[in-house]
């Protein structure tokens, strides 16, 4: 019995594997367990639309306005206040007046003699006119007979532009120590930006001395230069008891009075009166020394990253075939340099320096 079951089982069974094969014919592996889509499936439409559907949301996407979400948004507080309502405007109720009687016209009082008022002299036009004069006016190089103190501790940063355009090459930084009658000035000068890439320039100064009545006394002065691969170290030495000026490369020269080195002399310039046409000077390079004017001019306005500035231009009078040196101190900063301009033999500007930032404390 159970056998001819199975047999009945396994008829009607591949009765059916029959049917499958007729209606999807090549649909069925040899085990015909593994199925199989028909050949007429619509592959290739469903990808397609698919992939339009894909594209569509992407270029919805990317045209739609972002949106930012903001967190913990810190709202302004709500403020209450209390006021009184508005009084209502009253109405205005029009009333007519009775006429009054005219009043007879009284008769005019006599005009005022010219003759009878007192006569202006040319004194007394004078002090009015002088009384209605400005009282505020612009301070000019006869005003700056008194000199402002040296601060006891400033900071003078500079930038180094090209030439007299605006392309900045470097920066130079000075620094001021003024305690007890003694300075030391500093001056450290490098290329900065794209120009330190290709060029790697430093320059440290320092100069020593005391401050006296007259101004600056220096008593010693170092320069060091570093050029690339190149270094160079000057130093030297003011000896106001035997007048001479010692130098590291073992020469000397004689030491005058108002003798300063490069880095002194704008400081110095500053403790000078300025209401003269020049102002002479000895003015040491670290290996020589050489006797100069300094030509005061008249005050000028100048632009630069602290706005504009007014200054008194210093300018040494050279000869031919001489390095130039202009200078402008500031009339707002106690006479501070503000601008440095150094001219080569040819009178071309080689350093042109401008202020960027001024600190100053006398604390």
């Amino acid at each position: 019995m159970d056998g001819s079951r199975a047999r009945l089982l396994s008829m009607q069974d591949n009765r059916h594997r029959l049917k499958r094969r007729q209606a999807y014919p090549g649909a069925y592996r040899a085990d015909d367990y593994a199925v199989k889509l028909p050949t007429d499936f619509p592959f290739k439409r469903i990808v397609l639309a698919v992939a339009l559907s894909l594209l569509a949301h992407i270029l919805l996407l990317w045209q739609w306005p972002p949106f930012e979400f903001r967190e913990n948004i810190e709202l302004p507080p709500l403020q209450v206040k209390l006021e009184p309502l508005p009084k209502l405007a009253k109405k205005t109720v029009t009333r007519k007046h009775k006429a009054k009687p005219a009043v007879p016209p009284q008769p005019l009082a006599e005009p005022i003699v010219a003759a009878s008022m007192p006569a202006i002299t040319d004194a007394a036009a004078s002090a009015v006119a002088e009384a209605e004069a400005p009282v505020s006016a612009p301070i000019t190089t006869a005003e700056t007979s008194s000199h402002p103190l040296l601060p006891k501790h400033a900071q003078l940063t500079f930038a180094v532009q090209y030439s007299s355009g605006t392309f900045k090459l470097g920066e130079v930084i000075h620094r001021i120590e003024n305690l007890d009658g003694h300075y030391t000035l500093q001056a450290e000068a490098q290329t900065t930006g794209l120009v330190s890439l290709f060029k790697n320039y430093s320059l440290k100064q320092i100069s020593t001395g005391i401050v006296t009545s007259q101004g600056l006394r220096p008593d010693s002065y170092m320069e060091e230069k570093e050029d690339g691969s190149r270094k160079q170290t000057i130093v030297a030495h003011f000896d106001w008891n035997a007048h001479q000026i010692y130098y590291s490369n073992g020469t000397s020269s004689k030491l005058r009075e108002q003798a300063q080195d490069l880095l002194s002399l704008p400081y110095h310039l500053s403790q000078q009166p300025l209401n003269v046409v020049s102002i002479p000077v000895t003015l040491s390079y670290g290996t020589n020394v050489n006797q100069y004017y300094i030509a005061v001019g008249e005050e000028v306005t100048i632009s630069t990253a602290m706005g504009e500035l007014r200054a008194i231009p210093l300018s040494k009078v050279h000869g031919a075939n001489e390095e130039g040196l202009i200078m402008w101190l500031a009339l707002e900063y106690r006479l501070l340099p503000v601008k440095i301009l150094h001219l080569d033999k040819s009178g071309e500007v080689s350093v042109n320096m401008i202020i960027t930032d001024i600190r100053v404390s006398d604390e």
